[in-house]
C-alpha cells in the first residue's frame, strides 16, 4: 500500500511540475513576443525619426528657396543626379500649350511645346500621379514630344500633375524617383509631398510672371505707339524704326514689310527689310525665299506660323527656322504683309504672337487713320529688285538737296552710273544673272557709301534700267570724283560667277557738281549725264567729271 501511495505522490508532483513549466514557457514566450514587439516599435520610431529628419532636411532644401525656379532646378538635380542615365522635366501651362520650363537630361534643341488636349485629362482622371511603362509610353500623347535621342531611356515614366481649380497647370515628369534606395511607396509619397509644398511657390510665380508680362507688354506697346505717333519723320523712317523695335521685342533677327496694289502680289510696290543682312553668297537665296514668303502670304491671306517642318515642306533654304506671317488690314486697294523671321529653333510663344499681331494691326490703323492715298504711295519708294530708292524719290530728293545747298551756300554733287555692256550680260547669262548683277552693284554702292561719315547723307537710287544715281550733299567736285573712282574700282573687283563661268562687271560714271557747273537740279542731272556719255564713249570703265569746255567742243 505504501508503495502505491508513494507512486501516486510522485506522479502528482510530476504533473504539478510539468504544469508549472508549461506555464513558465508560455510566460517566457509571451514576454519574448512583447519584447520583440517593443523592439520593432522602437526600431520603427527610430526609422520614422530618421526619415522625418531626412524629409525635414529635404523640405528645407527645396521649400526655403527664394523662388520656384531655383527650387525646381534643385529638385530635378536630386531626381536626376546622372543625366546620361535618366531625365526629368517640369512642364508649365502657358496659354494653350505646355512648355518645357525646366529640364535635365533632355536634348533641348528638339523640345517642342505640347498642345493642350483632352488627353491630359483623360489620362489622369484626377489621379495624384500616373505611371507609364514602356508599352503604355508608345501609345501616350507625350511620346512624340520627347526628343528622339532620349526615348531609349524610357523604361518607365512617372507623371505628377499640379492642379489649380481642377485644371492642370504644371507637371513633373521623370524617369527616376528620389531618394534612391528607399521603398517605392516612400519615394512616391515624398514626391507628392514635395510637389504639394512647392504648389504655392508655383502659383505665386505664375502670378508674378503674369504681372511682369503685362508690365512688359504695356511698356512695349507704349514704345511702339511713341514711334508710330512721332511727327516730323518720313513714313519710311517711321516704318523702319517701328519694325526694328518690333523684332527686338519679339526676339527675331529679321523682318520685311511689303505693299502692293494687287491682292495676289503680282506687282510688289515696295519691300522694306530690317534686321540682320545676309553675306554676299547668301543674298540671292535669301531674296528668293523672302519673295516666296510673300507669295505664300498672298495665297493664304491669313495669319500663318511656319515651323521648321513646314518650311522644309515649302522648300525654303534660308537660315530662318520659324516665320510669323501677318497680313495688314487693306485700305483703298493697298495690301500689306509683315513677315517676322527667327533664326533659332525657339518657336514663337503665344504672348509673342499676340503682341506681333497687335503691333501689325496698330501700324495698319495708323496708316488708315492718318494717311491718305497719296501718302500711302510714299511707302512705295523702293525699287523692288535692288532695294534702292526709285527715280521719283531721287528727283524729289535732289530738288530738296539743291535748294538746301543753294540757301546754305554749300556744294552738292551728283554721280550717274551706268553698267557697261549690260545687254550682253543678259544675252550671255540670262536675265536672272542680269538681275543678280544689279542687286550686287546696288549692295556695293550702299556698303561703300554707308561706311564713311562724310557720305552718311548720300542717297542711292535706281535711275532706270542698268543706270543708278548717287546724290552727294556737301561734297565738292574733287571729293565726289574720288568717291566715284573708289566705287568704280569696287564694282570692277566684284567676283560674280554663273554656272562656272566668270561674269565681269564694270561701270562708267559721270560726275557733276553745284555750284561749279549747274544752276538747277535738272541742269545738274543733265551735266552728270553728259559726263557719263563721255565716260562711255571714251572707252568705258572710267570716271569723267563734267567739263563745260568739253561740252562746247562737243556741240561744235
Amino acid at each position: 500500500g505504501y508503495l502505491v501511495a508513494l507512486i501516486i505522490i510522485c506522479v502528482m508532483q510530476f504533473l504539478i511540475y510539468a504544469n508549472r513549466m508549461q506555464r513558465l514557457r508560455k510566460k517566457m514566450a509571451n514576454d519574448a513576443s512583447q519584447l520583440l514587439a517593443l523592439q520593432n516599435e522602437v526600431d520603427s520610431l527610430q526609422k520614422n525619426r530618421t526619415q522625418i529628419r531626412f524629409e525635414h532636411q529635404i523640405f528645407e532644401e527645396f521649400l526655403l528657396r527664394p523662388n520656384f525656379d531655383e527650387a525646381m532646378k534643385l529638385l530635378l538635380k536630386r531626381f536626376v543626379p546622372r543625366p546620361e542615365n535618366a531625365f526629368g522635366a517640369w512642364l508649365e501651362k502657358r496659354d494653350d500649350v505646355f512648355i518645357w520650363s525646366h529640364f535635365r537630361g533632355l536634348s533641348s534643341h528638339e523640345l517642342r511645346p505640347i498642345p493642350l488636349a483632352d488627353e491630359w485629362f483623360r489620362e489622369f482622371d484626377h489621379r495624384e500621379f500616373h505611371i507609364l511603362d514602356e508599352t503604355d509610353l508608345k501609345h501616350s500623347f507625350l511620346y512624340n514630344y520627347i526628343p528622339t535621342a532620349d526615348r531609349r531611356r524610357l523604361k518607365q515614366l512617372f507623371l505628377f500633375p499640379v492642379r489649380h481649380e481642377n485644371e492642370i497647370t504644371g507637371m513633373l515628369i521623370t524617369t527616376a524617383l528620389y531618394p534612391a534606395g528607399t521603398a517605392f511607396e516612400e519615394r512616391i509619397s515624398l514626391a507628392l509631398r514635395l510637389l504639394n509644398g512647392l504648389e504655392g511657390h508655383f502659383h505665386h510665380s505664375q502670378e508674378m510672371r503674369l504681372q511682369q508680362t503685362q508690365l512688359k507688354t504695356t511698356q512695349e506697346v507704349l514704345e511702339l505707339r511713341g514711334i508710330a505717333d512721332r511727327h516730323g519723320s518720313s513714313i519710311r523712317e517711321v516704318v523702319d524704326e517701328y519694325l526694328s523695335c518690333l523684332i527686338r521685342q519679339v526676339k527675331t533677327e529679321r523682318a520685311l514689310i511689303t505693299f502692293s496694289h494687287d491682292e495676289n502680289y503680282r506687282e510688289i510696290r515696295s519691300v522694306q527689310r530690317v534686321g540682320i543682312t545676309p553675306i554676299d553668297n547668301q543674298r540671292e537665296r535669301w531674296d528668293q525665299d523672302e519673295r516666296r514668303l510673300i507669295k505664300i502670304a498672298a495665297h493664304r491671306r491669313r495669319k500663318m506660323v511656319l515651323d521648321p517642318a513646314e518650311l522644309d515642306v515649302y522648300g525654303f533654304s534660308a537660315p530662318f527656322k520659324h516665320v510669323l506671317i501677318l497680313p495688314m488690314t487693306p485700305r483703298e486697294k493697298t495690301f500689306g504683309t509683315v513677315c517676322l523671321m527667327r533664326h533659332d529653333q525657339t518657336a514663337f510663344t503665344e504672348e509673342e504672337r499676340r503682341h506681333a499681331e497687335w503691333a501689325v494691326e496698330y501700324l495698319s490703323e495708323i496708316l488708315r487713320r492718318n494717311l491718305d492715298q497719296a501718302t500711302m504711295e510714299l511707302l512705295a519708294t523702293c525699287d523692288p529688285l535692288t532695294g534702292l530708292l526709285n527715280r521719283r524719290v531721287f528727283e524729289e530728293t535732289l530738288e530738296r538737296e539743291f535748294v538746301k545747298s543753294r540757301s546754305r551756300e554749300k556744294s552738292c554733287s551728283l554721280m550717274m552710273i551706268d553698267l557697261d555692256h549690260f545687254k550682253s550680260i543678259n544675252d550671255t547669262f540670262g536675265h536672272q544673272m542680269g538681275d543678280e548683277v544689279l542687286r550686287q552693284v546696288a549692295e556695293t554702292l550702299k556698303r561703300n557709301l554707308d561706311g564713311e561719315e562724310l557720305l552718311q547723307k548720300a542717297l542711292v537710287a535706281r535711275y532706270g534700267g542698268e543706270e543708278m544715281s548717287v546724290i552727294l550733299p556737301c561734297l565738292s567736285s574733287s571729293e565726289a570724283l574720288a568717291v566715284a573712282e573708289n566705287i568704280r574700282q569696287k564694282i570692277e573687283s566684284m567676283q560674280l560667277e554663273f554656272k562656272g563661268m566668270s561674269c565681269p562687271v564694270t561701270a562708267s560714271i559721270g560726275v557733276a557738281s553745284y555750284p561749279l557747273f549747274a544752276d538747277s537740279a535738272e541742269h545738274l542731272i543733265e551735266c552728270a549725264d553728259k559726263a557719263l556719255y563721255r565716260a562711255k564713249s571714251g572707252g568705258r570703265n572710267q570716271v569723267r567729271l563734267f567739263s563745260p569746255r568739253e561740252d562746247i567742243l562737243q556741240e561744235n
